[in-house]
């Protein structure tokens, strides 16, 4: 099995309502956004999966929350933007516009060098 990974950057401001604390007022991050996607053989040249597709597709559903409030982004406007919602709304994206036989391995998003989360539909161990 192939592990396909591309990773992007973008900056943005939210506010997390019904936090106890400073993160309840709107502050901002350069948000790291890792997507790992699988693949279970190559093609005929010895790619399994181009990363500048896997990028550009990562990079269509992440432009549109960069440089703005998340808060006012759909789907942030219906719930927190929290590094889980959003690693969440990425991965089920992503999922979506992939081509046949490749498949979601997992979305990690950082909102510093020290915070991540990743998300995956596999069962912990």
């Amino acid at each position: 099995m192939y592990q396909i990974c591309a990773r992007i950057r973008f900056a943005a401001a939210h506010r997390l309502d019904g936090y106890q604390g400073a993160c309840s007022n709107i502050h901002g991050h350069t948000w790291t956004v890792k997507a790992c996607v699988a693949a279970s053989a190559c093609d005929e040249i010895g790619i399994a999966y181009d990363f500048k597709d896997l990028k550009k597709l990562l990079k269509d559903i992440i432009d549109r929350f960069d440089h703005q409030l998340l808060n006012e982004c759909p789907p942030f406007d219906l719930m927190n933007p929290t590094s889980e919602n959003i690693a969440k709304t990425i991965f089920q994206q992503l999922k979506a516009k992939l081509p046949p036989k490749i498949n979601m391995s997992y979305i990690e998003v950082n909102e510093s060098e020290n915070y991540g989360i990743i998300y995956s539909e596999d069962e912990p161990c």
